[in-house]
């Protein structure tokens, strides 16, 4: 089984053997926004990376899709409106192709395999290069009827209506991280050494934690789960101190008090996660 994960920023390939990565591949995304050159770039990656093993690929992608048709709906930091990822790879790679949305990949992956293993229900929050989400209840992948079950970081954050982008990954992602700073090359690393070092990004960051956190408050109150896993490249990197802004705000704002109940836990596959979980979700598709 051959797992991809198309991030905003870089592909991961892995080699998967039940609840294992075997073997990895990992590169930068070459031409964001130009959707064709991008399946081009995953097609040839697994064909260099994998060429025997090419049965069933499953694909985790940062973004909004229909997962039954294999189309990607929207993905903001790629720039692909209503492409039909599944379709052009598995032309080019001559095998079936399943699509996911990454986080809830990612979600699946914790679920069967990682920190949530031994839970019902659980809400997935990846923060990376934007913010994602995912959902699993009572054992099942919740998409909803309009597919896009889990959505997280295009909620609106912000309600000065002179504001144009108002959304939550404009504010507390890695990409949202730069817009607010005006650090256009801020990156993970850079991010890390300034966190309580520098006042401003620290600010920054510490205000988008505490977003994240009013918003996961919000789908505990209204879904009542009480498991929550933490993801993503500025999770991993920024860890507890990160997680502790999230979590304080997250118990000020869930309703009712009770709620706090609610576990917070970091992934325990990390980067392995949404591969784990979409080649599971295209092996039994």
């Amino acid at each position: 089984m051959i797992g991809v994960d198309i991030g905003g920023t870089n592909l991961l390939i892995g080699k998967v053997n039940g609840s294992t990565v075997t073997q990895r591949m990992h590169e930068p995304i070459i031409k964001r926004g130009d959707f064709y050159a991008v399946a081009r770039q995953v097609s040839d990656a697994i064909l260099s990376f994998a060429p025997q093993e090419l049965d069933t690929v499953g694909i985790a992608v940062a973004g909004g899709v229909d997962a039954e048709n294999g189309i990607v709906l929207r993905a903001q930091n790629l720039d692909w409106d209503n492409v039909p990822l599944a379709e052009v790879v598995a032309e080019q790679l001559q095998c079936k192709v399943v699509i996911e949305n990454d986080v809830t990949a990612a979600a699946w992956g914790e679920f069967k395999f990682g920190a949530a293993k031994n839970a019902d229900s659980m809400f997935a929050v990846w923060v990376g290069t934007g913010i994602g989400g995912g959902l699993i209840l009572d054992g099942n992948i919740w998409r909803g009827p309009l597919g896009t079950g889990g959505e997280f970081g295009m909620s609106i954050s912000e309600h000065e209506p002179k504001i144009q982008d108002r959304v939550l990954e404009s504010f507390a992602s890695r990409s949202g991280l730069q817009r607010v700073t005006g650090v256009a090359d801020l990156d993970t690393e850079a991010i890390t050494i300034a966190y309580n070092n520098d006042e401003e990004i620290t600010y920054a960051v510490n205000a988008g934690a505490k977003r994240i956190g009013s918003s996961i408050a919000n789908v505990i109150t209204l879904l009542s789960l009480d498991t929550v896993v933490l993801g993503g490249g500025l999770i991993e990197a920024l860890g507890s101190p990160f997680i502790r802004q999230i979590r304080n705000q997250f118990d000020i704002d869930v309703f009712p008090h009770h709620c706090r109940s609610c576990v917070f836990t970091q992934t325990a596959l990390g980067p392995d996660a949404g591969l784990l979980g979409a080649a599971d979700i295209a092996s039994h598709s």
